[in-house]
């Protein structure tokens, strides 16, 4: 497929009178509301608009980053899949359990999980991830299709010691890279049944999780409604739907080590890979009696 700028330039989307706006990202697409539009111009371009084969950049070669880079939100979803409540013999909630999962904490496929010194829990967690396309402000969930970009995989990285020193999860959910999300968006009328997609983690090779979208407590569409009406949902956001079991009750606890490679699959949606490594030695905080640990930089540019 070609440049998608260059694609925009052949038709009538992203200007007039041969003016054209050059988009750097799906965050600047979804901003400016014409993810509509590029489909239908990607979908009907001339054939001569695409590059030949000797042309081709394989996907290999790609440094991807994630699906969205700077949202103003990832909300989280705790507790809703009944397996996951069965497993912990704990009723579903009447509610949807959120949480805050910071952008800062995203990265892209491929790209590493850095495990700092701080925590010796990491736990995988294995989500559809919707990707918010318009503004959403208390909408019933009849209308959330139309509020709805498109989908993704997600991997909820969670640190369980630091998540459950205090009352509040988020210590265990923001730490930088804790939020792989990818590999691409995936719209919605790719997927026949949002509410009937098979789901797996794979750690090293090994199906660590496996469930279905079926068995959400709260479907997507009654999901992202009730959120809205607790926050307005803006174009670009995340909405991780939640995960089917709890890896970290298991017997023994499935945790991340260094070397580790995860893997999240979802049907239609493609699969997320990224190599888990080890943050660089801590260094001693004088100012503290703990340690002050040097995280390297997520790249979070444009592309």
């Amino acid at each position: 497929m070609g440049d998608v700028n260059t694609i925009l330039n052949r038709s009538s989307v992203g200007g007039c009178d041969g003016r054209r706006e050059r988009y750097q990202s799906l965050d600047e697409v979804l901003r400016a509301g014409i993810l509509g539009e590029i489909s239908g111009a990607l979908e009907n371009h001339e054939d001569d608009s695409r590059p030949r084969r000797e042309n081709w950049i394989e996907l290999s070669s790609l440094r991807l980053l994630p699906t969205v880079l700077h949202p103003t939100k990832v909300i989280g979803v705790g507790m809703n899949y009944h397996s996951f409540t069965a497993q912990l013999g704990m009723a579903a909630p009447s509610h949807p359990v959120l949480f805050h999962k910071t952008s800062s904490a995203l990265c892209g496929h491929g790209q590493e999980v850095v495990i700092p010194g701080n925590t010796r829990q990491p736990v995988p967690e294995g989500e559809l991830a919707v990707v918010i396309g318009r503004r959403a402000d208390r909408i019933a969930p009849s209308e959330a299709d139309r509020h709805i970009a498109g989908y993704t995989c997600a991997n909820d990285i969670s640190a369980r010691d630091l998540e459950f020193q205090t009352s509040q999860w988020t210590n265990g959910k923001m730490l930088p890279t804790f939020g792989p999300l990818g590999p691409a968006l995936v719209t919605p009328d790719e997927i026949d049944d949002i509410g009937n997609l098979e789901l797996r983690t794979v750690l090293n090779g090994i199906t660590v999780q496996h469930g279905n979208t079926g068995n959400m407590v709260f479907p997507v569409r009654e999901l992202i409604s009730l959120i809205s009406m607790l926050v307005t949902l803006e174009p670009g956001d995340v909405v991780l739907t939640g995960t089917p079991s709890d890896l970290g009750a298991n017997t023994p606890p499935t945790f991340l080590s260094p070397g580790d490679m995860v893997e999240v699959r979802i049907a239609g949606l493609g699969h997320l890979k990224n190599p888990v490594v080890a943050a660089e030695v801590p260094q001693r905080d004088p100012y503290s009696k703990g340690y002050r640990h040097s995280f390297p930089k997520v790249d979070h540019g444009i592309f």
